[in-house]
């Protein structure tokens, strides 16, 4: 595997309030008043400088394709005051098709931006894409993030877990990443759920955050075929699965004013959870926003 440098990157304190409704259950609802620390990424969420150094260097991770050797990059974003010495949590942030690492490091960062921080590394899909069967990449991906983790550990050997969180064609991923390797403690998906016939199995334990948009024309919230090309499992069916395979003992289901449905499912093998927003009147971007990266930053170190 080709070595490249990696982005020491800094951020200013800031506070982010959120707004809203109130949930008489234990998880947040959505809009329900929350603050924390986070840092300031600048205008447009962009990536930052900091001590000259460039907050964009990637890491490139050597990857056959139909024969043919591509260098595939991430980029790596460190924690404000980054020490070598201290163990922090990696989050996988996956973009959705057609887009590249850069489309999607805002939300991967905002997520690792709250306390405690982590490692936000973003990778790039071939040819803009994952590979779930129907795409326009053709490179075997659970490969290629199998060899990222293995990298990412190699440079970072205090890491203390692996998280991955994903929004469409990258949600889909992380999905298929839960269910074929054990590389992951956890995902958050955003706009994608479980393909139906490349469910988990019992055993297969992870904790899971699913976003789902009640009115996505992408990937339908009631599940089968979807104009991706593929079929895929109703979204609480999805979550219920998860809950399943983890052998949660607790579920508990809520819903707020609005509509918005909640699915909370606890005591899981493992001290793993299983986390489900079904979001009224949202489409397929549903929770791409930082009050869903607030919630997944919760989620994960919910379970670390």
């Amino acid at each position: 595997m080709n070595r490249a440098p990696v982005a020491l990157v800094g951020f200013a304190a800031a506070c982010l309030v959120l707004v809203g409704c109130a949930n008489n259950g234990n998880e947040p609802g959505v809009g329900d008043e929350v603050q924390r620390e986070m840092t300031d990424t600048g205008d447009s969420g962009d990536l930052v400088e900091r001590d000259g150094m460039d907050s964009e260097s990637e890491l490139v991770v050597l990857q056959e394709v139909e024969g043919e050797e591509i260098n595939r990059r991430a980029l790596v974003v460190l924690p404000d005051d980054y020490d070598p010495a201290t163990s922090y949590s990696i989050v996988l942030g996956f973009h959705g098709n057609g887009q590249t690492p850069e489309d999607f490091a805002w939300m991967a960062q905002r997520v690792c931006s709250f306390e405690p921080q982590c490692i936000a590394v973003v990778p790039e899909g071939y040819k803009r894409s994952w590979n779930l069967g129907v795409e326009e990449s053709t490179a075997d991906d659970v490969a290629f993030v199998s060899d990222l983790v293995a990298e990412l550990s190699s440079r970072f050997p205090l890491t203390s877990d692996f998280f991955a969180l994903g929004h469409s064609n990258g949600s889909g991923l992380v999905h298929v990443l839960a269910t074929e390797t054990s590389l992951l403690r956890g995902i958050a998906g955003f706009g994608s759920v479980l393909i139906d016939g490349r469910e988990p199995s019992r055993g297969t334990a992870a904790s899971v955050l699913q976003v789902h948009g009640m009115n996505d024309d992408v990937i339908p919230y009631s599940g089968g075929d979807s104009p991706v090309g593929l079929r895929f499992v109703p979204a609480e069916d999805s979550a219920e699965l998860w809950a399943k395979v983890s052998s949660c003992s607790a579920g508990m289901t809520s819903a707020d004013e609005l509509g918005n449905r909640i699915l909370s499912f606890e005591e899981c093998v493992d001290g793993h959870r299983v986390l489900h927003y079904g979001l009224v009147d949202q489409g397929h971007d549903a929770g791409m926003s930082e009050e869903f990266a607030l919630i997944a930053s919760e989620f994960f170190n919910s379970v670390r």
